[in-house]
């Protein structure tokens, strides 16, 4: 909380900045004031900006630190200045391009950890426990980098079909592995996804707009459901005919 009661008293006080991370020989001081956290141009590490985000939205992120210091850093041409949103979409998008994620711990009281995307079995655990958003809740953060499940209610289109073409999409990226997104179906209207925040952002919008588009169209008729349809004709002329015989009256049959 030390984070938060100094950006309030900074806000209270009119003060302009507080000193997260004192500057370097590669960069200068990574401050936050009440209109935001701003990143100096330079180098850093990647323990450097997750603790400065971490300071800054007063969240506890917990990392092995060998595994965040195999990740190299990064390097910026220019100052980035970022709101709480914007700094934790810039934390999540830098992490994953250090194959690496935060994933929660306890969101309610703000403690996430940071892993390792790998296909090493035992990387695998913290990916079981990936948080479960709504759709709504992912199209309101649509550049958010997190990784998250969700499942996407179709009324009209076929949800195994639409999760066979995004199946065979993504396969052509090569190997699975953590954060490509993955589809699959519960029934013929429930898509299930997994994958980054961002891409499935875009990818219920795109299983919406074909659900309406099925909606309008005429329904397709196969070649073998033509078949079973003058099967069906040729038995309803069938008892008709059969009907019809069986009214006759013995006389008349003579």
């Amino acid at each position: 909380m030390r984070g938060c009661l100094v950006l309030l008293i900074l806000t209270a006080s009119g003060l302009t900045q507080q000193v997260v991370a004192p500057g370097t020989a590669s960069r200068g001081a990574i401050v936050a004031a009440k209109d935001g956290l701003t990143l100096p141009a330079g180098e850093f590490t990647v323990a450097e900006l997750i603790e400065a985000v971490a300071a800054y939205l007063c969240r506890n992120y917990l990392y092995d630190q060998a595994v965040v210091d195999g990740a190299s850093g990064f390097r910026l041409q220019r100052s980035v200045a970022l709101d709480a949103l914007g700094s934790e979409e810039m934390l999540y998008a830098l992490l994953a391009a250090r194959n690496l994620a935060a994933m929660p711990i306890d969101e309610l009281r703000g403690v996430y950890q940071i892993i390792a995307l790998g296909n090493n079995p035992q990387q695998q655990g913290p990916i079981a426990a990936t948080p479960w958003r709504s759709p709504e809740q992912i199209l309101q953060r649509p550049r958010l980098r997190e990784l998250v499940m969700t499942a996407v209610d179709l009324r009209h289109a076929d949800a195994q079909q639409i999760a066979q073409a995004l199946r065979n999409h993504f396969a052509m990226q090569g190997q699975w592995q953590p954060g490509v997104m993955t589809a699959c179906a519960s029934g013929s209207h429930t898509l299930l996804l997994h994958g980054y925040r961002d891409q499935l952002a875009q990818t219920i919008l795109l299983a919406r707009q074909l659900d309406k588009l099925s909606a309008s169209e005429p329904p397709v008729v196969t070649e073998v459901q033509q078949r079973l349809d003058a099967l069906e004709r040729e038995m309803a002329a069938l008892r008709a005919e059969l009907k019809a015989k069986s009214l006759v009256k013995p006389a008349e049959r003579r």
